[in-house]
């Protein structure tokens, strides 16, 4: 076992400000008897916090039950400054997908073309379903030089610099609508056919979307969303307590790929709303589904094209995935598939998790069968692509003690 320095031990035991804090009371009854944290599992988080740190970690949050059992902070961040979450911001339009299909807004598989009538005559993407945005298999070109952000270089670190300076280098003009140019980008492959990771499906789900809750307003004036992001923000976000700070295009639309902000309590906190089955407490101590269940679940089914991906959502599978992505970004998606293929519980079974992963290796980890939600921060560095998350999450998971079984 690598023996951590004593100068690391001491700051990370210095830098834990919100040990056993109470994030979102869990409705499974499990953070009303929350036990202390023993010696053995303050020292395995602090050896995950120290490997985080190594790579470039800014912050480490593990949570169970609802209640932090451990936090620490470092490289000059705290628990009260927004962390850019990077491509970590995509697993946010899968829930608030999940809602509106709830809602009765949009269904998985109907036709894109029903709201982006544009697309009705064109060959291929007459035949784009919702899912097919969502799995990121709608066969539109990713669109990045055009459509991917830019920002995050100056908080991020070089590494986010560098794919910037990528794209800039490409030459092409920035759409000042992101929702419309994605409606207009090229369909290079047929729908279903391949996963390709990038931005357009992102963005034309944002106009498809925000097409139907304008025309839900219309018709019912008591609807009270006109736009996507106020349904975001109303529906999902401000009910469980989380106010993201968002980037937006030169039109006002939010940037659903990558734009995203929050500290890591709050990162946390939508986590545990997602172990949670979509549910959150109410004051009065009451459970309520904000999104159900029969819903939400769909974000974690594996897709036809991707078994790692489910719909905007990270899997861990032991399943062969082709992964077809842009050219900057190719080698990462596969060192994320590779890397959750590590991540296996205590007696080496095979885990169930959810993560939403983004640029500099920020990750947030849904982990259903130990009740536990882990947040990682970093800079963006060359070095940190080293990062692995099965060594990560090795002593996190072998220490936490099983709630249960995950549930179907």
């Amino acid at each position: 076992m690598r023996v951590i320095p004593a100068a690391v031990i001491l700051g990370l035991l210095a830098c834990a400000p919100g040990a056993h804090a109470d994030v979102g009371a869990s409705t499974r009854g499990a953070a009303s008897a929350q036990p202390a944290v023993d010696d053995q599992s303050r020292a395995a988080y602090e050896h995950a916090s120290a490997y985080s740190a190594k790579f470039g970690g800014r912050a480490v949050l593990v949570m169970r039950g609802g209640k932090i059992e451990h936090e620490w902070y470092g490289n000059g961040w705290t628990a009260n400054r927004p962390h850019p979450l990077a491509s970590g911001t995509k697993s946010f339009t899968g829930v608030v997908a999940a809602a509106a299909v709830q809602d009765g807004l949009i269904s998985w598989d109907a036709l894109a073309n029903e709201r982006i009538t544009e697309w009705k005559s064109d060959p291929r993407k007459s035949r784009i379903t919702v899912r097919h945005l969502l799995t990121l298999s709608s066969g539109l070109d990713p669109a990045d030089a055009t459509l991917a952000s830019r920002g995050g270089g100056r908080l991020l670190g070089e590494a986010a610099a560098d794919r910037a300076r990528r794209l800039d280098a490409q030459g092409k003009p920035r759409a000042r609508n992101f929702f419309k140019a994605a409606v207009n980008v090229e369909a290079k492959h047929e729908p279903g056919e391949r996963f390709e990771y990038g931005s357009s499906h992102f963005y034309a789900f944002g106009e498809l979307l925000q097409r139907a809750i304008k025309a839900r307003h219309e018709t019912d004036k008591s609807f009270p969303y006109t736009f996507f992001d106020a349904y975001l923000r109303g529906r999902v976000l401000e009910p469980i307590g989380i106010d993201l700070r968002i980037g937006r295009d030169a039109d006002g639309n939010p940037n659903l790929p990558g734009g995203a902000m929050l500290t890591a309590r709050d990162w946390a906190r939508f986590g545990q709303f997602v172990l949670q089955r979509g549910a959150w407490p109410t004051e009065d101590g009451q459970k309520r589904d904000i999104v159900a269940w029969d819903h939400l679940k769909e974000c974690f089914k594996p897709s036809a094209t991707n078994p790692a991906y489910g719909l905007t959502w990270w899997l861990r599978t032991d399943a062969e995935a082709t992964l077809v992505a842009d050219a900057g970004g190719r080698a990462n998606q596969e060192r994320t598939l590779s890397q959750l293929r590590g991540v296996r519980g205590p007696g080496e079974e095979n885990l169930e998790v959810y993560m939403a992963a983004g640029l500099g290796k920020q990750r947030l980890y849904v982990i259903p069968a130990h009740d536990l939600v882990v947040v990682r921060f970093a800079e963006a560095t060359r070095e940190g692509r080293r990062f692995d998350d099965g060594k990560f999450l090795r002593p996190i998971v072998t220490r936490s003690v099983p709630q249960g079984k995950a549930r179907e």
